[in-house]
């Protein structure tokens, strides 16, 4: 599950379509706003449950203002909000394997988590630079780990997987509208790095299912969650059609 700020929600409605298919789920690997999703699902919370709570997400419930830190919220609300609805579980209590990405903030490597608190890991990986202060984990200060590693392909090969099944939520398209104020040119901008930066992952993976939507969604569209879930339903059932009739 790739990152994506709000489109991550995106990923619920791929998970509605992969249980409607009976896919067996060995192993998440997560990145960004994919980590929330995964981390949730890992914990075995029903998808349904899941897409009940995105409707009802909103900004003021997951940002929480810092002083002097190097960023302007703290990750604390993250782990607050995973802590609510999964208990404040360490990785060994997940039901499905789990593992997030995190970006070194000194080297720029990737830093794979999935040991300790899945609350703290899921903070480091949506530690978006600028907005969220870095966390420390062990001896890395990280941020968000799209930056480096934003569709973790390689990580779900590392624990295990032989066949994969990747949700890219970066908008491949050319938008339909210029954006109209600096965050919106920001995150486009962002957009394009991101999806250049995910061109060999998007290649390993056997399954590739790409959410479109019929009009430009935005990082902090949080409010938009009903269309980003259908999106990602959309487009599962789209590629695992493929999949599906491939074995017959």
């Amino acid at each position: 599950m790739g990152g994506g700020v709000a489109r991550g929600l995106a990923h619920i409605g791929v998970l509605k379509v992969i249980e409607q298919y009976k896919i067996p789920i060995d192993y998440v690997a997560a990145a960004s706003s994919g980590s929330i999703v995964g981390a949730v699902f890992a914990a075995g919370m029903e998808v349904r449950l899941i897409e009940e709570l995105a409707l009802r997400i909103s900004w003021g419930r997951i940002l929480k203002v810092t002083f002097f830190r190097p960023g302007l919220m703290s990750g604390e609300a993250i782990e607050d909000l995973i802590i609510k609805y999964v208990g404040d579980k360490k990785f060994s209590e997940l039901k499905i394997p789990f593992a997030v990405a995190a970006t070194d903030l000194k080297t720029g490597e990737p830093v794979i988590i999935n040991w300790g608190r899945v609350a703290k890991a899921v903070a480091a990986s949506v530690a978006f630079p600028g907005l969220f202060a870095p966390e420390e984990v062990k001896q890395h200060t990280v941020v968000d780990g799209a930056i480096s590693a934003n569709l973790p392909v390689d990580l779900a090969k590392q624990m295990g997987a032989n066949f994969i099944i990747a949700s890219d939520v970066v908008p491949t398209c050319p938008v339909n509208y210029l954006p109209k104020d600096p965050f919106q040119v920001f995150g486009r901008s962002l957009d394009i790095i991101l999806h250049k930066l995910s061109l060999e992952q998007r290649k390993q993976a056997d399954i590739l299912i790409e959410p479109k939507m019929d009009e430009d969604i935005w990082h902090f569209d949080l409010h938009k969650a009903k269309k980003l879930i259908a999106a990602g339903e959309a487009a599962a059932h789209q590629s695992l059609r493929k999949l599906q009739r491939s074995y017959h």
